[in-house]
């Protein structure tokens, strides 16, 4: 998981983040529209929005920032806590069985679960291949000038530790069987929070929107019977403008592009979202937006990641065979398809 944004980053990404989600809040006075933004979780902007009185609406969002922070560090493949471990212990302790929270247990056996899903899309052992991609494109932000691409032998060797047969998940237990392998959640973390923080909000009773750095999750509807609206970003416009908008009734929304992250080398732009096929980024889609109704923001978000890898005509073909799972895939040209049962507005 990256490291946290420095603040100046959070808040473009925050105003680039409001320009892709629209809270629509037609007939309702906006001085019942509460919202809570976190900055320092899962290096995104999250955003949380509902109409409930003050005092539900603070107790929600603190029982929401409580789960984020916590689940942060856990989750942290860059950074190990005091008292914590996290997956960054597990990947140092390659080779070793390590004992580790059960919401790692569940979060790695989800993660085998949805390569299996995706078609190999989706590998959380590739976390020595995305490493060497990370650190290209964080050198090349901190260092424009000399930015490259990362060694091809590098990657060769880095892609013979990527085999999810050797992700080994027993009870709350994680092995990682080659010491040379690393874990990498980014395609699925983020939705596994939003998932358990809509949980406990759903407990509360608390009817909300959350938007957690592209991966939008709804619970209930707003005042008066009116639908959640969420804005999907135009990819060539880097966030400033709407590709489409979107109803999303209790359900899950979760978009991939590559326009908000990627860094460039010799005039060419490179994404973060690599292809485990050829262990470069992958090509062909601008982004992908996935809907789930009656599924969790966690298959969402390891659904749009799939299917910007795969394309729209296998990653179409994908979706298809999920029950409860529409795409709208836009292409670098423009162009916009979407597949069967897609509620574009």
């Amino acid at each position: 998981m990256p490291k946290l944004m420095k603040k100046s980053t959070a808040r473009t990404l925050a105003a680039l983040l409001a320009a892709a989600f629209l809270f629509a809040c037609a007939c309702v006075p906006e001085r019942e529209k509460r919202t809570a933004t976190f900055f320092d979780y899962f290096d995104t902007v999250i955003t949380l929005v509902s109409y409930s009185d003050k005092a539900a609406f603070d107790e929600a969002a603190a029982a929401a920032e409580e789960i984020f922070s916590s689940l942060n560090k856990l989750f942290d493949i860059y950074h190990e806590y005091d008292n914590v471990v996290n997956l960054a212990a597990v990947n140092r302790m390659a080779g070793e069985r390590t004992e580790v929270d059960p919401a790692i247990a569940e979060l790695v056996s989800a993660g085998k679960e949805y390569f299996e899903l995706t078609r190999g899309a989706v590998n959380i052992a590739m976390g020595a291949v995305l490493r060497l991609w990370h650190d290209a494109r964080i050198n090349a932000e901190e260092d424009p000038e000399h930015a490259s691409l990362p060694d091809e032998a590098a990657l060769a060797e880095a892609a013979k530790h990527c085999s999810i047969d050797d992700v080994i998940v027993e009870g709350n237990t994680v092995l990682l069987r080659d010491p040379e392998m690393s874990l990498d959640v980014g395609a699925i973390a983020k939705g596994y929070a939003a998932d358990r923080v809509a949980e406990k909000l759903g407990e509360m009773g608390v009817s909300f929107m959350l938007n957690c750095g592209g991966a939008v999750l709804t619970n209930g509807k707003k005042p008066g019977g009116e639908d959640w609206i969420a804005g999907i970003a135009d990819p060539a416009a880097a966030g400033e403008g709407f590709a489409a908008k979107v109803a999303v009734d209790s359900a899950a929304l979760s978009t991939s592009g590559s326009y908000l992250r990627s860094f460039t080398v010799d005039g060419k732009t490179y994404g973060h979202i690599i292809d485990p096929a050829t262990l470069r980024p992958a090509e062909g889609t601008a982004s992908v937006s996935v809907l789930c109704v009656g599924i969790s923001a966690m298959t969402a978000d390891a659904l749009s990641t799939a299917c910007f890898v795969l394309g729209a005509g296998i990653g179409g073909e994908l979706i298809e065979g999920v029950e409860g799972a529409s795409a709208l895939f836009v292409l670098p040209s423009g162009e916009k398809i979407a597949s069967g049962g897609f509620p574009e507005r």
